[in-house]
């Protein structure tokens, strides 16, 4: 074992309070020691907590942009409940409805409208092919719905790579919900000369192109503005000294006490440490 303060070995059976070669107390001197190890430990951890809420700051409350994509991406999840078409079949002995919307499409996985509606395949294979491809587009609509969440729940890691990537999703979305719309249209076409089936049009490809239209522009607007979080140049550096110290380039005892201070933080400490002592001075003036 060595002192902590002089860091001469100290023999086994040395029992003695009071290191031999320097007088200090072995047992208060390793506890100071960890204690300052400790405080110099919670610096550097602060600065990754600092930085960590500067980027989460910045990408969902940082500015207006920001706000309103969390509002747009609300409005996403709400335009695909809207139905997109809606399609009615009725026979002698059975009828279907079929809505085609989150909700809808979800009764009719549940209740078997969509494979009473497929097996319409046999008389109208032109439409049933149709409804598969709404279908199809519905999903992939979703998926880059989808893409647009996850980039925006991951935007404090990088708000820029992340807004690059949910343009591409919004806009593969804008692609897809323009051809659903387009076939919405064709629909009547198809159905005219069945007399037992009916179409209704429905909104919700023209609400999911506008809502992915405002994704887009907002997250163009993130790039273009070049949107970047606020981060200390001294919490950066901070963290740099704990890669180091984990990488075994730098120990604890190496760093001083503070290990970095920006000239703000010093005039803090200062203040407080002022403070600190003008109330012991005035315990000791109350006791005397």
């Amino acid at each position: 074992m060595k002192c902590p303060k002089c860091n001469k070995e100290i023999g086994r059976f040395e029992l003695a309070p009071n290191c031999k070669n320097c007088g200090v107390n072995i047992f208060y001197a390793r506890q100071e020691a960890l204690l300052t190890e400790d405080a110099k430990r919670c610096e550097l951890e602060y600065a990754t907590f600092h930085i960590l809420t500067a980027k989460l700051k910045n990408a969902f409350i940082g500015g207006k942009i920001q706000i309103m994509r969390i509002v747009a991406m609300v409005l996403a999840i709400g335009a695909i409940f809207v139905p997109f078409a809606t399609v009615e079949a009725n026979f002698s002995l059975f009828s279907a409805k079929l809505s085609f919307g989150a909700f809808g499409i979800y009764q009719a996985f549940t209740d078997g409208t969509l494979k009473a509606v497929f097996d319409l395949g046999s008389y109208t294979p032109t439409l049933t092919a149709s409804l598969l491809l709404l279908l199809g587009l519905i999903a992939l609509i979703f998926i880059c719905g989808l893409g647009v969440f996850v980039t925006l729940i991951l935007s404090f890691i990088n708000i820029q790579n992340t807004a690059k990537k949910a343009q591409i999703f919004s806009a593969a979305g804008m692609v897809f919900s323009t051809i659903a719309f387009a076939l919405s249209l064709v629909f009547p076409q198809l159905i005219s000369d069945i007399p037992f089936i009916y179409f209704e049009f429905g909104i919700g490809s023209v609400i999911c192109l506008a809502v992915l239209l405002f994704i887009f522009v907002l997250n163009r607007l993130i790039v273009a503005k070049n949107i970047q979080p606020e981060i200390k140049e001294i919490d950066l550096e901070r963290v740099k000294i704990k890669k180091q110290i984990k990488n075994g380039e730098i120990a604890y005892a190496d760093l001083p006490l503070p290990v970095l201070e920006s000239e703000e933080e010093r005039e803090k400490r200062l203040q407080e440490k002022e403070e600190k002592d003008k109330l012991v001075q005035s315990a000791k003036g109350e006791g005397k």
